[in-house]
């Protein structure tokens, strides 16, 4: 996520919010966010006739209007903005900047569990509530499987990383060897 996303998302969620419609906005953000992403990679047949120099204005022109209908207003009008400026790229960054946004208007935050194996849904819980704890609001987690860890977990909420892996305290371990006086 870019700093011009994250300026173009606090700017339009300002106007999200006065005009009560920031779940109506995150909704048409998702959509296009889904529409530029094919099965969690980037379209890029969309993104370079988007970016392409060698697009006319008016071919790209039907393409923005068609991302944008059905849209909010101010989504429409954020597209326009961002083709007027020559700055696209926004487009593709902007989803998660406002999301983040949206869900610390709410309270809540969002964060990531790994785990070597699978967890089961009281796990899950007892985690989850445990990150509730730690930050003081309503999380959400996305639980991943990662084999690398060995053993324990290791949970990211927002910017901050609670890494309580096997593999974490022998690398803990093996640092604190290196540096004893033999």
């Amino acid at each position: 996520m870019t700093l011009l996303a994250k300026r173009y998302a606090t700017a339009l969620f300002a106007l999200a919010e006065k005009a009560d419609a920031i779940d109506t906005i995150a909704g048409d953000l998702d959509g296009l966010h889904r529409e530029f992403e094919q099965d969690g990679a980037p379209n890029r047949a969309t993104r370079a006739l988007l970016q392409s120099p060698d697009v006319g204005t008016a071919e790209r022109g039907v393409v923005l209007e068609k991302l944008g209908h059905g849209r909010h207003q101010l989504v429409q009008n954020l597209i326009g903005v961002l083709d007027h400026r020559r700055r696209l790229e926004v487009l593709f960054d902007i989803h998660p900047a406002f999301r983040a946004l949206a869900l610390e208007h709410k309270g809540e935050v969002e964060g990531v569990l790994e785990s070597p194996h699978a967890i089961d849904d009281a796990q899950l819980q007892e985690v989850t509530a445990m990150a509730a704890k730690l930050c003081g609001k309503k999380v959400t987690l996305t639980v991943r499987e990662n084999p690398d860890l060995l053993g324990g977990v290791r949970l990211r909420v927002g910017n901050v990383l609670y890494d309580g892996s096997l593999k974490s305290a022998l690398e803990q371990l093996q640092g604190q060897l290196m540096q004893a006086a033999v």
